[in-house]
């Protein structure tokens, strides 16, 4: 009996683990949100950035992200909490021109609160596909202040770092977002600087500079794959990025029961 009990509040401890924050009731959520469409994953070249060749890194971003939604879509199937999830055929270009021209919002510390999307496009996106909700995917360069480690976890230095982050929302066919991961959830998808602490070492000096990840770097981060023979055809930092987002808007059956 103990052990059937423990079982049962196990799974209902898991399925309330999701990634992200619904801002209307699950209930609800799931009554609402029945055909998801899943957009191809944007970049907002226009979000602050301090990288020496920025323009360079959000092209080799948008060419690793090219075609990965579709992945996602697959996931999200699988989970079985939708009628029907659906990958969008859109520009990604064209479309974070248009849905994302109204920019996002941040804290004081730099961390994205989430963008204001444009509901036009989303209401537009909805009418053609039909559609419920859409779930929108953003990545983009923020400089946000952190107090990061040494590889040693002995030093650290607070200052403002460039980093790639992903942000998430489920938005409805009237403008309303439903779910979103953003702020101090928003996911690290790159990081584009570290302070260099090794050389600060060596050289006998308590100042401690922050210097850039090179391009090579980034690809190979793009590139890296949660197998050593490769055999995964996700790259390991889309693997963990959708990972989050299933776990976040993926229903289940038990939150009925809370």
């Amino acid at each position: 009996m103990k052990k059937w009990l423990y079982c049962i509040l196990l799974v209902i401890f898991l399925a309330g683990c999701g990634s992200g924050k619904f801002q209307v009731p699950k209930q609800e959520y799931q009554a609402r949100v029945q055909v998801l469409g899943v957009l191809p994953l944007l970049v907002d070249n226009n979000s602050s950035l301090n990288y020496p060749q920025k323009d360079n890194l959000f092209n080799i971003l948008a060419r690793s992200a090219n075609g990965k939604h579709e992945l996602l879509v697959e996931q999200l199937k699988k989970k079985k909490g939708y009628f029907d999830v659906r990958s969008l055929s859109a520009s990604p270009e064209l479309t974070a021109l248009s849905l994302l021209s109204a920019g996002s919002r941040h804290d004081e510390a730099g961390w994205p609160q989430g963008y204001v999307f444009d509901a036009a496009t989303v209401a537009e996106m909805a009418r053609q596909n039909v559609l419920d909700a859409v779930l929108v995917v953003v990545f983009s360069g923020e400089q946000i202040k952190e107090n990061r480690r040494s590889r040693t976890k002995l030093e650290t230095l607070e200052t403002r770092y460039d980093d790639i982050r992903a942000t998430a929302a489920v938005i409805d066919r009237n403008g309303q977002v439903l779910w979103q991961l953003a702020g101090m959830e928003s996911f690290q998808a790159l990081v584009l600087q570290y302070a260099d602490f090794d050389e600060a070492y060596f050289n006998k000096t308590d100042l401690v500079r922050v210097k850039n990840v090179n391009l090579s770097g980034v690809e190979r981060v793009l590139e890296e794959t949660p197998n050593k023979d490769g055999v995964s055809p996700l790259p390991k930092m889309y693997k963990d990025l959708f990972a989050e987002i299933v776990s976040g808007i993926s229903p289940s059956l038990l939150d009925s029961l809370r």
